[in-house]
């Protein structure tokens, strides 16, 4: 790298609007999606089929497609272990022609990527040409072929007929006319990146864009149109999201840390394992989002709507939840510990084996709510509403509690036998609290 002048690889993803997490997985020989693995090949100056190990008869290196889609795994495998099923794209073009292109496409498993030779062979008998594997492409198993127009007519003809009803043993599932190559379409993403990064524009219209990997950080995004986007894996620490519209995007692991994401539409958004750390998602919708595994250490969620919203095993440790809606959350086993809950909405919400020590639920609405083996050691629940709520095997040791709807005399009782502290009168106190 030095060689090429990049002192360090930060340096290197700055330069290449990459983000640092993606060469980071590049350098230490992770999955990554195939059009980021070329590009920083070609940066790095470097041959991709090579580094990727991918000739003769190599299996090739595991690579991801951006638009990877998952189907049910396979039932009854070796060993009783489910085989998770993927698709994968293979990319072909024919050295003889530069006039049409087919995509075959075929369903397989990621892990057992098929002998290059032994496609290029099956193809050769349906094409009548020599073809050449340029791309290989994670997602479903795509071919690529170019060829003369008598050539492809020939394999629509094939196909339609019913003659090619796999390739090596792969069923064919489709074959459609392109126009044109994932070479384009790979230029054409990260040209948009670079016009991302150096121009700025409110409310950008980049509905269904493929902005995986890059390096969006600082990036001035407020009010865009960006759902159903691909940000998985980018770099938008700092960005600027105010009140964009990310419904149904992808922003698996992706960095935002201290972005702005003020009155920003995520509901339904893959967040899994993302870095919110710091960010400010004041009034944020991520109804039905999956923020499994995602860290939010001192996000501010203040007035956020996160109904039906997947917090499992999340951390939100000293993060400010007050007033926010969580009806039918899952928040198992997620660190809460000294966030903020204060007037938030917790109806039903599942926080089974959560860490609520030190958290403040003053005044927080937990009606059904399941405690269940909870740390609420120190936690503040004074005039928390309780009624119906599971609070069995919690760990309440020093939990304040008073003022609480839900609980009676005996139930009072039981919960200062396990430690907790009320501060409140008898006549305070009244309805039921369910120690299920």
């Amino acid at each position: 790298m030095i060689r090429l002048g990049f002192e360090t690889k930060t340096n290197f993803a700055k330069s290449r609007l990459l983000s640092r997490s993606t060469v980071t997985k590049f350098f230490n020989f992770q999955p990554i999606q195939v059009d980021t693995f070329k590009k920083i090949c070609d940066e790095l100056e470097l041959n991709w089929r090579e580094t990727a190990e991918i000739s003769g008869d190599e299996t090739p290196v595991r690579l991801e497609k951006s638009d990877c889609s998952r189907s049910e795994s396979n039932e009854g495998s070796e060993g009783d272990e489910s085989m998770q099923m993927l698709r994968r794209q293979v990319t072909v073009l024919d050295k003889d022609s530069q006039e049409t292109k087919v995509v075959i496409t075929l369903e397989g498993d990621i892990n057992s990527a098929p002998n290059l030779k032994l496609l290029e062979s099956a193809l050769k008998t349906y094409s009548g040409h020599t073809i050449k594997i340029l791309d290989i492409q994670a997602g479903s198993i795509k071919l690529i072929v170019e060829g003369s127009q008598e050539d492809i007519e020939k394999l629509l003809s094939n196909f339609q007929s019913g003659e090619i009803k796999e390739l090596n043993g792969f069923p064919v599932e489709d074959i459609q006319v392109l126009s044109e190559s994932s070479e384009d379409e790979e230029n054409d993403k990260w040209r948009l990146v670079e016009d991302i990064v150096r121009q700025e524009v409110k409310n950008r219209k980049l509905s269904d864009a493929d902005l995986s990997d890059a390096d969006l950080s600082g990036a001035n995004l407020g009010g865009a149109d960006l759902s159903d986007a691909n940000l998985s894996d980018a770099d938008l620490s700092g960005a600027d999201l105010s009140g964009a519209d990310l419904i149904f995007a992808n922003l698996s692991g992706a960095d935002l840390i201290r972005a702005n994401l003020i009155r920003a539409n995520l509901s339904g958004a893959d967040l899994i394992s993302a870095n919110l750390s710091g960010a400010d998602l004041i009034s944020a919708n991520l109804s039905g989002a999956d923020l499994s595994g995602a860290d939010l250490r001192d996000a501010n969620l203040s007035s956020a709507d996160l109904i039906l919203a997947n917090l499992s095993d999340a951390n939100l440790s000293s993060a400010d939840l007050s007033g926010a809606d969580l009806i039918l959350a899952n928040l198992s086993d997620a660190n809460l510990s000294s966030a903020n809950w204060s007037g938030a909405n917790l109806i039903s919400a599942d926080l089974s084996d959560a860490d609520l020590r030190e958290a403040n639920l003053s005044g927080a609405d937990l009606r059904e709510a399941n405690l269940s083996g909870a740390d609420l050691r120190e936690a503040n629940l004074s005039g928390a509403d309780l009624r119906e709520a599971n609070l069995s095997g919690a760990n309440v040791k020093q939990a304040k509690f008073g003022k609480n709807s839900g609980l009676t005399e005996e139930m009072k009782l039981d919960l200062e036998r396990r430690g907790a502290i009320f501060e409140d009168s008898p006549g305070d106190r009244s309805r039921v609290l369910s120690l299920r």
